[in-house]
């Protein structure tokens, strides 16, 4: 049996190949919809709460987080909730890429290209941790 969330992706799929069959390039409002309700549903309630007793030493799993003290339960997830992606803007890969060709570049890197790449994963994983 297939679940709504398996269909909303197979619909999302079959109109991206259609889209890039027919040489699109933006995506249709079906498309976007489809995007913005799987990932709603990605960012779900809680499905249980770890609970730690009074004297720290022991947890337990609830489905009612009111049975305990509140502060010392923590909610619980199938996955953890999708970040939103930060990229780097135009400046700052600019100036990524002037430092790419200083000394200090040359000694950590092959070429400027490779100083360049480095320079620009370090500075996503920065942005994005």
């Amino acid at each position: 049996m297939t679940t709504l969330r398996e269909a909303a992706q197979q619909a999302l799929k079959s109109l991206r190949g259609y889209r890039r069959e027919i040489g699109c390039e933006q995506p249709c409002d079906a498309e976007r919809a489809l995007e913005a309700a799987l990932e709603q549903t990605e960012q779900a309630e809680p499905v249980a709460w770890m609970v730690y007793t009074q004297d720290g030493k022991s947890v337990c799993v609830t489905d009612n987080p009111a049975d305990f003290i509140e502060w010392r339960s923590f909610p619980l997830y199938t996955h953890p909730p999708r970040r939103e992606w930060r990229s780097l803007s135009g400046e700052e890969i600019r100036d990524l890429w002037s430092w790419s060709a200083t000394a200090e570049a040359e000694r950590t890197a092959t070429t400027q290209q490779h100083a360049f790449a480095r320079a620009v994963e370090a500075a996503l994983k920065e942005r994005n941790a």
